[in-house]
């Protein structure tokens, strides 16, 4: 599995996510969004790459989302890609996901 990486400016950290969001990528996202949360600053998320996004994942991604609202942590999804949307919409989450802020 591709490591998860994470780029840090002055007011942001940048997670990528990786292109298989399969099961065992669950426990390294949820300790990269550990780690993510652990600077200051927005957190923008990099779904790009995402070409398969696995349930375990989406139930992270919305723990996560639901953890930086209640912080007043902004957060943003950067460029989601078809696969990311279709996973959310499969799941019946995507009115979730439509609450989020979103960069093309």
């Amino acid at each position: 599995m591709e490591p998860f990486t994470i780029t840090k400016t002055d007011d942001a950290v940048q997670l990528g996510l990786v292109a298989s969001m399969d099961l065992r990528a669950a426990e390294p996202l949820l300790h990269t969004f550990h780690e993510a949360l652990g600077h200051n600053g927005k957190i923008v998320i990099d779904a790009s790459a995402v070409d398969r996004l696995s349930t375990p994942c989406v139930q992270i991604l919305l723990s996560a989302a639901q953890h930086m609202e209640q912080h007043n942590i902004p957060f943003v999804i950067r460029s989601p890609s078809d696969a990311f949307v279709t996973a959310f919409d499969d799941l019946g989450l995507f009115s979730f996901l439509m609450k989020w802020p979103v960069e093309t």
